[in-house]
């Protein structure tokens, strides 16, 4: 079973135990990446004040979402109607669709006090040593740096071929292959948008350490942790009308967000957490 039919069901699964918020509001942006400008950022938001991200430059296959969605036509409907679209075969809609998962998953969470700590480690829990080589499926700029100014090599796998160098210590290619050179590996949570994250995860299987960052990584994070991922790491929206206000005005996520982790060691899972919820009512 595929991560994203694994996720689906599960969505499904807490739909049917508990009560799931409408759609109070969706921001779809028209990105226009560029190297000096903040990563761009889709926002679901739901009626319980609870909010999940999409990342929006993945590039050509994102182009026109603002104008592909009516986002005035999806305010007040079920929120599972909206996280159905992950199923869909394009990027955009899949966009739209894991970022209402995250918004679900972080409904859950705030009822549950799951993720309500902060955490200021962007490394997921990844301590570099001498000898390491750190895999990153998707280029993190200030991580590389960190870990070329520990003399840790850094093998980055991407999809944007303007992307590619090679430069001392650091190589960027498109060959996901390259990840069974590494031993400690951190991976974006694009990779559930573009559908590759399959794929990359069976390149994973021999590293120490595998974790998965980033603001679309708040979803349920019990399909990673079956496929042996460590750590999932997430960000929780504090404001959700500040943050989109921001995000419209070209700004990055700011004070308007927390990154917290989960580990696989520690997370109850979801579906506990949902019988417990159900159980409350």
């Amino acid at each position: 079973m595929s991560i994203r039919t694994e996720l689906l069901n599960l969505i499904e699964q807490i739909n049917a135990a508990i009560n799931l918020p409408t759609v109070r509001r969706v921001y779809i942006p028209d990105p226009r990446p560029t190297a000096q400008g903040h990563p761009q950022f889709g926002v679901v938001e739901l009626d319980d004040g609870a909010a999940g991200l999409f990342y929006a430059w993945l590039g050509e296959s994102q182009k026109g979402m603002h104008e592909r969605f009516n986002t005035d036509d999806l305010v007040g409907i079920q929120a599972i109607e909206l996280a159905r679209k992950y199923a869909d075969t394009n990027d955009m809609d899949r966009s739209v669709g894991l970022a209402t998962i995250n918004a679900i998953t972080q409904s859950v969470f705030i009822r549950s006090n799951v993720g309500s700590c902060s955490t200021s480690d962007s490394m997921g829990g990844i301590s570099l040593v001498p000898g390491d080589r750190l895999g990153m499926v998707g280029n993190f700029p200030s991580l590389v740096r960190q870990a070329r100014k520990g003399g840790v090599p850094v093998t980055v796998v991407e999809r944007k071929h303007h992307m590619l160098n090679r430069t001392q210590g650091i190589q960027v290619t498109l060959d996901s292959k390259v990840l069974r050179d590494c031993n400690k590996i951190i991976c974006t949570a694009a990779t559930l948008i573009n559908d590759s994250v399959d794929e990359v995860l069976e390149y994973c299987l021999h590293a120490d350490m595998v974790v998965m960052i980033g603001p679309s990584a708040s979803f349920f994070p019990d399909p990673m942790f079956s496929r042996g991922v460590a750590v999932v790491g997430g960000t929780r929206v504090l404001d959700p009308v500040g943050l989109i206000d921001g995000l419209k005005m070209g700004q990055g996520l700011a004070d308007h967000v927390y990154r917290y982790t989960l580990s696989d060691n520690e997370y109850v899972g979801t579906l506990q957490l949902c019988a417990t919820l159900s159980k409350s009512k």
